[in-house]
């Protein structure tokens, strides 16, 4: 890269008025500014007066102050302009000193002076401007992150505000949640005597509503505490596989109303730690979700495996299939997808979450296999020995 000549201003010191005259007419002839100094102590006092100076050509031997020493002050001043030595034949040796005091290039002042001046400058000139933009461009970097660090820890102290919030306002509405779900059952069950069929339908819409908002609450601690770093997972070694029966049972119930038929195959695999409530809380969603999202009249099917590295869990549905693109989206907050649930119940988009929240905190993972049309299958996995 040729760099532009008429933005840049020479420097040229020398004790020989002819080769200062010389040099400066060259340099001319290519466009760049030419300031003159007849010796070290001239040149550091011009440099000093004059900040548009982009490079310095010094001669090596001068009276009162030599080239060598010329470099040192003006890096001892703080200052990396590039600096080009011309020497002599029998100089070499105090060349490759001055390069390694600070100067940028040497010359011969030889006949090839007039192209090697030129050729030299733009070269020096060129890797200075690339050492200053990188200069720049790490200072633009280090700003960027701070910025960027910044904006993390507002963000993060954020999160921990709402983690908050949805923690106290889901805890100060479970209490009466719960009592309305209970004292409806109750009063459904007929305890304080018979019902109308008008008072049986309206307790009914009372009590589905607040078991909704329950479940909701629930959720909705779960991800607060899980976010907040407050998840202590009660490790125990036990059986998956009982674990797993027992979840299958309980949703059965919730499966029956829609015809949907559960089929198992779980192999044996070995007991390992987990914590039991809270991998049936995985379980849960995951058949709840295969039965919320199958029609009526279909299979769930669940199987268990040993993989070596890990134990397996599958929950396979047949229903609509979830579109791929929607599928980075699973396990987000909130999320809603186009696929609604076959019977018309209710979602928070809180499951997935929370599955893969704690799935992961056992050291285990989460993963999804649909196309539309062809059902959905989710598996989760744990390792075998308990690592968490």
């Amino acid at each position: 890269m040729i760099m532009d000549s008429q933005k840049i201003k020479t420097l040229i010191v020398d004790d020989d008025p002819f080769v200062r005259d010389m040099l400066g007419m060259i340099l001319q002839s290519g466009d760049y500014g030419v300031e003159t100094a007849e010796n070290g102590i001239d040149a550091v006092e011009k440099f000093k007066a004059d900040a548009g100076i982009n490079i310095i050509i010094s001669d090596m031997n001068m009276p009162g102050m030599s080239g060598l020493e010329l470099i040192k002050a003006i890096r001892d001043g703080g200052s990396d302009v590039p600096i080009i030595i011309l020497t002599g034949n029998n100089e070499i040796s105090i060349a490759v000193e001055a390069i390694r005091s600070g100067a940028n290039d040497y010359l011969l002042k030889d006949e090839n002076i007039q192209d090697t001046i030129i050729l030299s400058v733009e070269r020096v000139m060129e890797k200075y401007h690339l050492k200053m933009q990188n200069i720049r461009l790490m200072a633009d970097l280090a700003e960027k992150n701070k910025e960027l660090e910044k904006s993390n820890a507002e963000l993060k102290e954020l999160n921990n505000l709402k983690n908050k919030f949805l923690g106290i306002a889901a805890h100060d509405l479970r209490n009466p949640l719960t009592a309305i779900s209970g004292l409806s059952e109750i009063l459904i069950g007929e305890a304080f005597g018979p019902l109308t069929a008008e008072q049986g339908e309206y307790l009914s819409i009372i009590n589905g509503t607040s078991n909704e908002m329950l479940g909701l609450v629930n959720d909705l601690l779960d991800v607060s505490i899980i976010e907040s770093g407050k998840l202590d997972l009660v490790l125990k070694k036990d059986s998956l596989k009982s674990i797993l029966e027992n979840r299958m049972k309980i949703s059965s119930i919730i499966a029956q109303r829609k015809n949907i038929t559960i089929n198992a195959d779980l192999h044996d695999v070995p007991d390992t730690l987990f914590d039991p409530n809270r991998i049936a809380q995985v379980m849960d969603n995951l058949i709840g979700n295969a039965i919320k999202f199958s029609p009526t009249g279909s299979h769930v099917y669940i199987t268990l495996e040993n993989k070596g590295d890990a134990l397996q869990v599958g929950v396979k549905d047949e229903g609509p299939g979830i579109p791929d693109d929607e599928k980075a989206k699973l396990f987000g907050e909130f999320q809603r997808l186009s696929v609604q649930p076959t019977g018309g119940e209710k979602s928070t988009g809180l499951g997935l979450a929370i599955v893969k929240k704690i799935v992961n905190a056992h050291g285990g993972d989460v993963r999804v296999e649909s196309a539309v049309g062809s059902g959905t299958t989710f598996y989760f996995t744990i390792p075998p020995d308990g690592r968490a």
